[in-house]
């Protein structure tokens, strides 16, 4: 940079340095970029220099990834086809108010039947984690019934109206994305698990739905939950349908 210090490049393990996947991508990059500062930069001897994350790519897909992992940064694109610098905002707060209130549909009492689809395409789908949220579902007494589907489509679930509430383990993208789409709530592995947790923490400034909250980017991350892909307790968990 201008100032002939080098730039950290953020790595979510076990992906290599800079990668970012639509559903994976580092976190706490504000927090690295402090660390970085040299020593009187912003502390009233000098301009503070802005916290800014520059990404190289040709779509928005990858980077709202990063951008919902770290969301009080600034997002540069620069597109190396068109060799063009953009700008990139991401509503962060609408979509988490978007995402609750699909968490909160399944929290309620009229939620009994859960239908949990496992992704058919790709390496998308885990059936580790599909243990997981069935072994939690029957843990709250709820019953629940598993689908395959290579592809996820609205009128493709609506042909299957006894479940109050669908989980998809394939993209949590999905569902943060298109969720709202969808009849009936569709969500994610990760906020199942919010939905049939502890919601007392839920009103806290850095809870995932405060202010201060991040929302997960963490399918294959390690070190996160078990709605991920790199749990530990997802190791040689059995197989139960």
């Amino acid at each position: 940079n201008e100032r002939g210090r080098p730039s950290p490049v953020p790595q979510a393990k076990p992906l290599s340095p800079g990668e970012v996947l639509g559903c994976t991508a580092p976190v706490g990059l504000d927090k690295s970029l402090s660390n970085t500062k040299e020593e009187g930069e912003g502390d009233g001897d000098g301009p503070a220099a802005e916290q800014v994350m520059l990404f190289f790519a040709d779509g928005r897909f990858h980077l709202e990834a990063a951008m919902i992992s770290n969301p009080t940064l600034r997002a540069l694109r620069y597109d190396p086809y068109s060799k063009t610098l953009t700008d990139e905002r991401y509503e962060t707060d609408k979509m988490k108010s978007i995402r609750r209130r699909a968490v909160e549909a399944a929290r309620s009492p009229d939620a009994k039947v859960f239908g949990v689809v496992l992704g058919t395409l790709g390496r998308q789908g885990n059936p580790a984690i599909l243990g997981h949220i069935r072994s939690l579902l029957r843990q709250r007494g709820k019953r629940s019934f598993v689908v395959l589907l290579s592809e996820i489509f609205p009128n493709k679930l609506a042909m299957m109206p006894q479940a109050d509430v669908w989980v998809q383990i394939a993209c949590p993208r999905l569902s943060v994305d298109w969720g709202h789409f969808f009849r009936k709530p569709l969500l994610s592995a990760f906020e199942l698990t919010a939905a049939l947790g502890d919601s007392e923490g839920d009103e806290k400034e850095d809870s995932v739905w405060g202010k201060g909250g991040v929302y997960p980017m963490d399918f294959y991350r390690q070190g996160s939950g078990p709605w991920t892909n790199y749990h530990e307790g997802n190791r040689g968990r059995k197989i139960t349908a």
